[in-house]
């Protein structure tokens, strides 16, 4: 197939932009990729080709999506398959990557309602609301060969929530991961030195942008909890950490926390790490749990009600949240893995997991989504 793949930023960090980029290396064993992006990593080759879309807004975002929506609509034609991880007005297959822009306004089922008349006067009096709820409608429009992937079921239930979409018609394709390449061991004894952490300390591993979403108030909270405990926590992730590590100092475990920012290694910090903990009020499909769990790395997380990932989780796997609010539940679920006997049933157990939890699979339930599209539309066999 000759495929049309659309993400506006073509790199490894980020969720749904890393997921894009491990997928179209596997499509392009056997496809012909083509990449439509504002922004790229890395150089083409082989069966992928890169198109660089001009960006001549960056602000307002709202017209900045419109702007790739309308200038990829254009510009994709003659190719057997539109794939799509943005929101956009022409394609076949589309990712959904995160909840409705229709639920955040209204409340997703389950969730606090929100005053209709406020909503509606939001949409008629915003341009900015008004331009992402146009285009939601434009890209949840059935049409003979078009299709969906959730990177979760919870993804999936909110957008029939709002839109009458079939089941036939929606994927559902978790995020993967990958078992390490390198010496994990030389690799923990190396970065616990760089971090100074000593070996009777327990070091606990945060990854994650977008701070407040992924609960590390909360985490830091559960810390406090533990201070006289030996552990230490690495912090990952883009965004303002100042607020962060203000409410660290108050609470008294300042020293504690190593903050290392958006990082590319986290293979290394993973490697060095006992814990994984991640307390996410709202995530589609992160995959900082399995990776961890890839490098042997016991995973605390959100419950499937949070966490999308937490859906493909059995029990003894990886310690499950239900409130990923408590600081309390955080630092008993830490302590328990503190237990080095306790925390070994998790390892074997979680790597096992990730192996078969791979980036193959993924690809492989998104090739035959691409496949059956095009097949749909009469272009392939």
């Amino acid at each position: 197939m000759k495929i049309a793949l659309l993400i506006r930023r073509y790199l490894t960090t980020g969720g749904a932009e890393r997921y894009a980029v491990e997928v179209a290396r596997r499509l392009a064993r056997k496809h012909e990729v083509h990449v439509f992006a504002h922004e790229f990593e890395g150089e083409a080759g082989g069966n992928i080709f890169f198109h660089r879309v001009p960006r001549p807004f960056r602000k307002p975002a709202f017209v900045s999506q419109w702007w790739f929506a309308w200038w990829t609509a254009r510009h994709v034609r003659g190719f057997d398959v539109v794939h799509t991880h943005e929101r956009a007005t022409r394609f076949d297959v589309m990712h959904v990557h995160s909840g409705t822009f229709v639920g955040g306004l209204f409340g997703v089922p389950g969730g606090q309602r929100k005053n209709p008349f406020r909503v509606w006067l939001k949409i008629l009096t915003e341009p900015r609301v008004w331009a992402y709820w146009r285009l939601e409608k434009k890209h949840y429009r059935p049409q003979p060969g078009r299709s969906w992937i959730a990177v979760s079921q919870m993804i999936q239930r909110e957008v029939q929530h709002f839109y009458p979409i079939p089941d036939e018609n929606f994927s559902i394709a978790h995020p993967g991961t990958d078992l390490p390449a390198t010496d994990t061991v030389a690799a923990r004894k190396i970065w616990r030195e760089k971090l100074q952490v000593a070996d009777g300390e327990t070091l606990l591993i945060f990854v994650g942008s977008e701070f407040k979403r992924k609960g590390l108030d909360a985490l830091i909270a559960a810390l406090a909890l533990l201070k006289k405990q030996p552990v230490k926590l690495a912090v990952l992730g883009g965004g303002d950490a100042e607020p962060y590590r203000q409410q660290a100092a108050a609470l008294g475990v300042g020293e504690k926390i190593f903050w290392a920012g958006l990082v590319k290694n986290t293979s290394d910090f993973y490697a060095a790490a006992d814990i994984f903990v991640l307390p996410t009020l709202s995530d589609a499909g992160p995959m900082s749990p399995l990776e961890a769990m890839a490098h042997g790395c016991p995973a605390i997380f959100s419950c499937a009600t949070y966490a999308g990932m937490a859906e493909m989780i059995a029990d003894s796997e990886a310690i499950l949240l239900n409130h990923p609010k408590d600081a309390a539940e955080i630092a008993d679920a830490i302590g328990r893995l503190m237990n080095p006997a306790e925390r070994e049933k998790f390892i074997g157990k979680g790597r096992a997991l990730a192996e078969k939890l791979s980036w193959d699979r993924t690809a492989q339930i998104v090739e035959a989504a691409l496949e059956k599209s095009a097949r749909e539309r009469g272009l392939i066999p």
